[in-house]
This record gives C-alpha cells, structure tokens and sequence, in this order.
C-alpha cells in the first residue's frame, strides 16, 4: 500500500530518478515531470499529495507555475527544490505559499517528505506565523529571517556551519545576523 502520491518536477532527469527511487523505497507512489508542460497534465489527470518542484527549468520555471497553481486554487502542498537558490527565490517561493524550499540534492529526504504529509510542515509555516502585510517591510523581513533561521537550526542540530551553508552565509556573518534577530547561539 502507497504512502501516498508525489510529483517530482524538475528537469534534470538524474535528480528525479534519483528522488523516485528513494521515495519509492518506502512505498511512496512517485511521478516525474520534466517540466511544466508535463506537470501540468500530469495534475490535470491525478490527484497528489505532495509536490516537489525545481525553481529553475528551461521554458516556465518553478516559482511561476508555483504562482500559477496557488491562483487556480491549487491546494497540494508543495516543496521548492534548488541546488542554487538565492534569498529572494526562497522568500517569494514562501510568499507564494510553497511549505518548504529545500537546497539540491536534499538532505534527510524521507523526513522532510513524512513532515510535509503530515501537515507539520505547512502548519509551521502557514499559521499564526504567516506573512503580516501591515508590519514595515524590515520588520516583515526580520521575522522571515527569524523563522527561517531557527528552522534550519533546528533540523541541523544548532550546527552553524551546516546552517550558513544552507544559507549561503559566512559563519561569522551568520553569527552576527543571529544576534541581531535576537536567536541565541547554540
């Protein structure tokens, strides 16, 4: 018996095998798009539980068909996938109402893939949390950062250098943007 129904949309084929074969492991039910196109007869078609999807693809990318799904009422979650992502990918990809954007290839997959299922991971991000459109955009801004950094501490285990990696950050300049966020150090 699947786990449930996963749509993978990304154009390099390799990740996608990749992705399914892990997911697939564990009785996951996967389908592959490599591109937006595909998806979009594939959603057409069936019913998912998840989606993940790439930001960067050749023809639509991944933030718009985002935007586009979310427009149509599109109520699936879905995870943004990027093996480069900048900060304003990963904040309009949030904004967008996407639960989760995770750095390519991702690491601890088939728990990031249970928590999204679950709920966890779109409560998290979409609750009493969510975006407040009356704040100043550096207030607005800073909580974003909040969350964010107290997320990837948390799933790293306070491990700095993993999380300014994922961040894209120095560690000395992650320490610095903790302390004026107010986030202890671990």
């Amino acid at each position: 018996m699947s786990l449930g129904k996963i749509l993978i949309i990304d154009d390099e084929v390799a990740n996608n095998e990749s992705l399914q074969g892990i997911l697939e492991d564990v009785n996951y039910s996967v389908s592959c798009a490599v591109n937006t196109e595909e998806a979009r007869l594939l959603i057409s078609e069936n019913e998912y539980d998840l989606v993940m999807m790439d930001v960067w693809m050749p023809g639509q990318d991944g933030i718009s068909f985002l935007e586009e799904l979310q427009l149509k009422g599109f109520s699936t979650p879905i995870i943004m996938m990027s093996g480069h992502a900048q900060h304003n990918d990963i904040v309009r990809s949030m904004k967008l109402g996407a639960i989760d954007f995770l750095q390519k290839p991702p690491h601890d997959l088939l728990s990031i893939v249970r928590e999204a299922m679950s709920g966890k991971t779109g409560s998290s991000h979409n609750s009493n949390d969510s975006a407040d459109f009356n704040l100043t955009i550096k207030e607005a801004r800073n909580n974003f950062e909040r969350r964010y950094f107290n997320y990837h501490l948390e799933n790293n285990q306070h491990n700095i250098a993993r999380v300014a990696e994922k961040a894209g950050l120095e560690r000395t300049t992650l320490y610095r943007k903790l302390k004026d966020l107010g986030i202890d150090k671990p």
